[in-house]
């Protein structure tokens, strides 16, 4: 493998780690994230909805990214 193709594939993992990790940060402790990055933008607390839509994004976001991470995998063992 060419040492530019390395080099992009570890950056394009790096992201998929950042992303995921998001997604695991929204899944499980959405109020947290939202107190760290959000509550500065806010005059007060959101609703429980909202921390239920954000849990849910999060667990959709780190099932996309599982499944783009695997697509390579997947087609190769598919088309054997």
């Amino acid at each position: 493998m060419p040492e530019g193709t390395k080099i992009f594939t570890t950056i394009v993992f790096i992201f998929y780690i950042i992303i995921f990790s998001i997604g695991l940060v929204n899944a499980v402790a959405p109020k947290w994230y939202w107190e760290k990055f959000e509550s500065w933008k806010a005059t007060k607390k959101p609703s429980r909805t909202y921390f239920l839509v954000k849990r849910i994004t999060g667990v959709i976001v780190m099932i996309i990214i599982v499944i783009i991470a695997l697509a390579p995998s997947l087609v190769y063992y598919f088309t054997k």
